[in-house]
């Protein structure tokens, strides 16, 4: 699976399988969602789920003929109950000792300790956010301030796109020109991303 780094899940307008594992391993498996039966509990107890995402997913995926069931959904979570991380204090001291410098760093992070999550914000209850973790090493990562889009935002396009989405139906959503998105489409625009 290809992970996309995405920052406002919202904005997708239509779900492949991949990107819908993906928010349930990255939101909802971190929160105890571990079944079929937690998700549906969750979805129950009217927590937000995003607003196209399919509210029966293993129907849904079924019908697209990609569902591969509910293990490999939520990622295989039997796995990833086992795993003991590090206390708070003691991932962020470690964190703060290899100088990572942001969220981009630290995900990235090739030589990172087994015993530390890879999604520490989803892991530790008491988060306050990166900076507090990260402490004075602390850095914001460089970002495009000539755009209104995000490097999120234009690999959700570029999905999308992929997937079929019109156009003028993503230029909509993100409130850009018709435009920028054929820009987009067409690798004129944002081609690093």
């Amino acid at each position: 699976m290809n992970k996309m780094k995405i920052d406002n899940w919202d904005a997708i307008v239509k779900w492949s399988y991949n990107l819908a594992r993906q928010y349930v391993i990255e939101n909802l498996v971190p929160q105890g969602v571990t079944s079929a039966r937690k998700f549906e509990a969750y979805k129950h107890g009217k927590k937000p789920l995003p607003r196209k995402f399919p509210r029966i997913p293993d129907e849904y995926f079924k019908r697209k003929g990609t569902w591969k069931g509910w293990t490999d959904f939520l990622g295989n979570p039997k796995q990833r109950r086992g795993k003991s991380y590090l206390s708070y204090s003691d991932a962020a001291r470690i964190a703060r000792e290899a100088k990572i410098a942001n969220s981009k760093q630290y995900i990235t992070w090739k030589g990172r300790p087994a015993n530390l999550p890879s999604r520490p914000e989803y892991y530790y209850k008491e988060w306050k956010g990166w900076k507090e973790f990260l402490g004075s090493a602390y850095k914001i990562p460089n970002t495009r301030h000539y755009t209104k889009l995000s490097e999120s935002d234009v690999r959700i396009i570029k999905h999308q796109l992929a997937m079929g989405i019109p156009g003028a139906v993503l230029a909509r959503t993100f409130k850009v020109s018709e435009m920028q998105i054929s820009r987009i489409k067409r690798g004129e625009n944002w081609t690093d991303i």
